[in-house]
């Protein structure tokens, strides 16, 4: 599993004062982006595109202004062209957000569906959820 920790900032919330949702989406790029940076894929200097094929996500409870929340990111699945991560977000450590992300890797050049990279698929397997 990889951690990120993340604030609630003013920004983030609505009118009605609770995160308004399209920045849940912000806060789980921003765990991917980390998770690749923080084991040493720079996504700056790769010749592939990870883009999101498919998503679901399921609001538990409330997120406040500055809340102090942890996105938690595990692979759920891999094959040979996709993978799904699984994101928590925990506040206090109870699941206050769950998400499945459907992403798949692309040729920058061709722009045409290619395999999962072996330095990506090493990290896919390193954060995989054990089904045993």
């Amino acid at each position: 599993m990889y951690s990120f920790p993340i604030t609630v900032e003013f920004e983030d919330i609505d009118s009605y004062g609770i995160i308004h949702h399209p920045k849940i989406l912000y806060y789980f790029e921003r765990t991917r982006v980390h998770f690749f940076m923080d084991n040493n894929i720079n996504i700056n200097k790769i010749k592939y595109g990870i883009v999101l094929r498919d998503i679901s996500i399921q609001y538990k409870s409330q997120l406040l202004l500055m809340d102090k929340i942890n996105v938690e990111l595990r692979t759920k699945s891999i094959d040979k062209f996709r993978f799904v991560f699984e994101y928590t977000i925990k506040k206090e450590d109870k699941t206050a957000i769950k998400s499945e992300i459907e992403f798949c890797v692309i040729d920058l050049d061709s722009k045409r569906l290619t395999e999962i990279p072996d330095e990506i698929r090493v990290l896919l397997e390193k954060i995989k959820i054990n089904d045993k």
